[in-house]
């Protein structure tokens, strides 16, 4: 991405009104003629029409981690906490876009309408520039209509004295086509991809805009929005259902479809360099499942990057609130459902009787993959290069001794998942340095993480933050940087979509019409092969064909594949999931975001006589009891825009 809109992506300042900006000077005020005869300018305001874009930023102000089922976020600070406890109403203004996603339409509209008066631009420039702001204009509607349903459709520039008051919310069904029709006359003017001009990575392009259409498409053919009859009385004032209540399955035919694009782009167009990212087609010598899983999100720009921003800080702050403590805030907790989730090595289910899934005990033999140098690890220089294949992703899997839980399971769980007695990636190969996350008595000099109660895993900082359920997410954690002195060493990307989600968003779509269709297996196998797991179908061969059954191993794929990247929270909403009610069981529970939430007992024993041999840490316990009403589907449209519109109704149950 060009280095003005690098630095202006986060200048939200502009969005106070566009009028505003349009009539400021450096010192005093910018007329219109200056903002629009001058290309410094005019570039200027297009990258503060990107500004909007949120980043993500799961470990702190999005809700998307902590208030789903897979993440629990320690802080009470976050308004993570409060919504999952029932504590907010329409004027909380958690995560409150509304206004600022309104605004930024509108500055598109601006663009679009002045930016041809720009005689320092190329009409070239100009004709990508207006198509910019319409995929852009598309984009903010979905992020609209993703958090608060149907929504009030601006269509055109507004003069000031418009009847904003007046103007009610769109059926839902229009307002995805809306975003649809932007998204085709976006791509209209926008070339393929970037790979000739990479200074504009993060620019939207033919693939992002088709990318778009299969996420809002797939969203709404889902039974929140398809043949919903709850929403029977969601109504505006005049009457206007906002969402048609009787079941289309032609709407999965669309959304599968719109995948079908972006998957015809990967396959027949190989100068888009868009496929699966795996570790031994981007510079390593042999496959290796896990460095692939781990690399997908460090390596920034690889093939498997649709769209998203390079930027580093963000993910930086994800790893400090990630990584165990001390000296860092190890407060970002996976939740024991998504631990059960992952699939055993062999591809199946840890529910499946022929899994080798053993719930207790401490493992006897370590994975095949622990060691696969043949490292001698009891001296002080076989540590260290035992550590060095660690941290290059060469060596995974469990040890001897780590709980029978963890061992044998899928390269994507060791991926995703940092558990008590793992070693901890991210260090040097110090042995000094990692024995400081250590107690005395267990310091061998590789940094296990110590989650139990009195375990050093739980000093964060200054203050003493901590995973609430017995682990912490590893994804999109550099096993290459050194979290004691906080150094990183590469830039990283935020990435927003990636082709494993297409791929996830088609095989889901053509299971609901389609369920014997060959490209299911197809294209899940890929997904699988990338994983090193056993495709589905030998996995698991008594779901072939089965609608019902192949439904749920899709939205356990991408509970697994898709975790931590905020999926999981939109996936559970929009397949009417959410609200399963606590069966009581505190196993094998799948969805449900209210009732109890389970981990490890973190609160077990005595500090001075835990250790990793201490067992009853392993015990699933509740660590929370949440909320969950039907009206949690969607946000609550801000108090402060119903009492500015008499048109405008509230969501459901609100």
């Amino acid at each position: 991405m060009k280095n003005y809109i690098i630095g202006l992506f986060a200048a939200l300042t502009m969005f106070s009104g566009c009028a505003d900006y349009l009539d400021k000077q450096p010192d005093d005020m910018k007329t219109d003629k200056m903002v629009w005869s001058s290309r410094i300018e005019t570039e200027g305001y297009l990258a503060n029409v990107y500004a909007g874009i949120p980043m993500h930023n799961l470990h702190q102000d999005d809700p998307w981690l902590g208030c789903s089922d897979e993440c629990d976020l320690s802080w009470v600070v976050y308004n993570t906490y409060n919504i999952n406890l029932g504590n907010w109403t329409t004027s909380s203004n958690f995560y409150n876009k509304y206004a600022l996603w309104y605004r930024a339409i509108r500055a598109s509209f601006v663009f679009e309408n002045n930016v041809d008066r720009c005689g320092e631009l190329s009409e070239d420039l100009k004709k990508q520039y207006k198509a910019e702001v319409k995929f852009l204009r598309g984009y903010y509607y979905w992020l609209l209509i993703r958090q608060y349903g149907p929504v009030v459709l601006i269509k055109e520039e507004q003069p000031n004295d418009a009847d904003f008051a007046n103007m009610a919310r769109a059926p839902f069904d229009e307002c995805v086509d809306y975003v649809c029709e932007m998204m085709d006359e976006a791509e209209k003017d926008l070339p393929l991809h970037w790979q000739d001009n990479t200074n504009w990575m993060g620019k939207p392009n033919k693939i992002v805009c088709k990318a778009v259409k299969s996420l809002i498409l797939t969203f709404a053919a889902s039974p929140q929005w398809n043949g919903n009859k709850d929403y029977a009385d969601f109504v505006n004032k005049d009457g206007t259902l906002l969402v048609n209540t009787t079941y289309d399955e032609n709407k999965w035919r669309r959304a599968a479809a719109a995948s079908r694009e972006v998957i015809d782009i990967s396959e027949q167009h190989p100068e888009a360099n868009l496929r699966l990212y795996r570790n031994n087609e981007n510079g390593d010598a042999e496959f290796n499942p896990y460095k692939s899983c781990v690399d997908v999100h460090l390596v920034n720009w690889n093939c498997e990057v649709i769209f998203a921003r390079s930027e580093g800080s963000n993910t930086q702050a994800w790893m400090i609130h990630t990584f165990p403590g001390p000296k860092t805030l190890g407060g970002v907790g996976a939740t024991q459902r998504i631990v059960d989730a992952f699939l055993m090595e062999n591809g199946k289910p840890i529910e499946d009787p022929a899994s080798g899934y053993v719930e207790e005990g401490f493992s006897t033999a370590p994975n095949k993959h622990w060691n696969p140098n043949n490292r001698e690890v009891n001296t002080e220089e076989g540590r260290k290069q035992m550590i060095s294949d660690i941290r290059k992703s060469e060596a995974w899997g469990h040890w001897a001794g780590d709980w029978n839980m963890y061992a044998n399971r899928e390269p994507r769980f060791y991926a995703s998942i940092l558990y008590n007695k793992r070693i901890m990636p991210s260090l040097p190969d110090d042995i000094e340095k990692r024995n400081f996350y250590n107690s005395p008595g267990q310091q061998d000099g590789y940094a296990r993480a110590e989650l139990y109660y009195g375990g050093k895993s739980r000093q964060s900082g200054s203050y003493t933050f901590f995973s609430r359920t017995g682990y912490l997410v590893y994804k999109n954690n550099d096993p290459m940087a050194n979290m004691y002195d906080r150094v990183f060493p590469q830039q990283y990307g935020n990435v927003f979509i990636r082709y494993a989600q297409i791929l996830l968003n088609y095989i889901e779509a053509l299971n609901e019409y389609d369920p014997g269709n060959q490209n299911i297996r197809k294209y899940w196998d890929m997904i699988r092969s990338r994983a090193g797991v056993p495709s589905a179908f030998i996995a698991t061969p008594q779901i072939a064909g089965n609608k019902e059954a192949q439904r749920d191993y899709i939205i356990r794929e991408r509970q697994i594949e898709l975790c931590f990247e905020g999926d999981r929270y939109f996936t559970t909403r929009r397949r009417w999931l959410a609200d399963t009610p606590d069966d009581g069981a505190a196993k094998d529970r799948k969805f449900g975001d209210g009732g109890r939430m389970f981990g490890m007992d973190i609160n077990a024993g005595d500090a001075n006589t835990n250790s990793f041999a201490f067992t009853d840490f392993y015990k699933r316990v509740p660590f929370e009891t949440r909320v969950f009403k039907k009206a949690y589907y969607l946000f609550p449209i801000p108090e402060t825009e119903i009492e500015k519109s008499k048109a405008l109704v509230q969501n459901p149950w609100w």
